[in-house]
């Protein structure tokens, strides 16, 4: 189902992040025919389209409208979610890297304050720059105000509202909002968020669309919980999925090649005493 050589050029935030782009097909190497040479250059082919970056709007970031009143913002290799509701804005995740941009999104489609923010869970990279949102209700998980009340970090502040176990269903001005925690994954207490009346499902580091981690599934806290992960997702009915990272977002295809990919990565690459899948 997937090309193996399908692999990142250069280096770059992919790199960084221990991914490579998942190839769907023939994939042929750039530069390269039956009657070329050989070459003494690293055989990097090039990126599959669905792995590319997209266009901006010229300001740093895409805005993207999911559903009557979801949005993602995606800025380089980062990615946000915010819904509107009756009385304000609900977010998941502000990403230090969309300092600025994230705010300057919101205010291109509402007024209305930010009242509510969703930790998708501790890392950094993702939720750095929840104080920029000082007066929103910050909920977790309680295995991610766990490992957040370990950090000690001003930039990643306590929530004031904490759910515990497998699945919650809150409603902030009239939107419903399920936070589903299938048990450690890429780390204790990464929550899945599902809107369901905007087909949107959120939940950071587990799926990448286009791509896939190869260093531990992206250093993941728990292995086989990514599996029940992805189980999580696809058992939910929606239309838009948004993992956090890469340049785009994903569908439930995107998902399910992500999950087979990751079977086969398992299978692969376990030891030999190790659990099948």
């Amino acid at each position: 189902m997937f090309d193996r050589r399908s692999v990142i050029r250069g280096g770059g935030a992919a790199a960084a992040a221990g991914a490579f782009a998942l190839g769907v097909g023939s994939v042929h190497a750039e530069g390269v025919t039956a009657s070329s040479p050989p070459s003494s250059k690293p055989g990097f082919l090039p990126l599959p389209a669905q792995a590319k970056p997209l266009p901006d709007n010229g300001k740093g970031y895409r805005l993207q409208r999911v559903g009557r009143n979801g949005y993602v913002v995606i800025t380089g290799f980062v990615q946000s979610v915010f819904v509107v509701a009756r009385d304000g804005v609900i977010v998941v995740d502000a990403p230090p890297a969309s300092r600025g941009k994230l705010q300057e999104a919101i205010a291109s489609v509402t007024d209305k304050p930010v009242t509510h923010f969703i930790y998708s869970h501790s890392h950094l990279d993702h939720v750095g720059a929840v104080a920029d949102f000082p007066d929103a209700v910050r909920i977790a998980h309680a295995e991610c105000a766990r490992v957040l009340a370990l950090h000690k970090d001003p930039a990643r502040p306590m929530p004031q509202k904490i759910v515990d176990g497998r699945y919650n269903r809150l409603h902030v001005g009239g939107e419903e909002i399920h936070l589903i925690y299938p048990g450690a994954n890429h780390e204790s207490g990464n929550v899945l968020t599902y809107f369901p009346a905007q087909r949107l499902v959120a939940m950071t580091d587990v799926v990448m669309p286009g791509w896939a981690p190869y260093r531990g599934w992206g250093n993941a806290d728990y292995l086989p919980g990514i599996l029940l992960a992805h189980d999580a997702i696809l058992g939910l009915d929606f239309d838009t999925y948004v993992g956090g990272h890469v340049y785009r977002t994903g569908t439930r295809a995107d998902v399910q090649q992500s999950r087979a990919f990751f079977v086969d990565f398992w299978s692969t690459r376990r030891p030999p005493t190790g659990p099948a899948l």
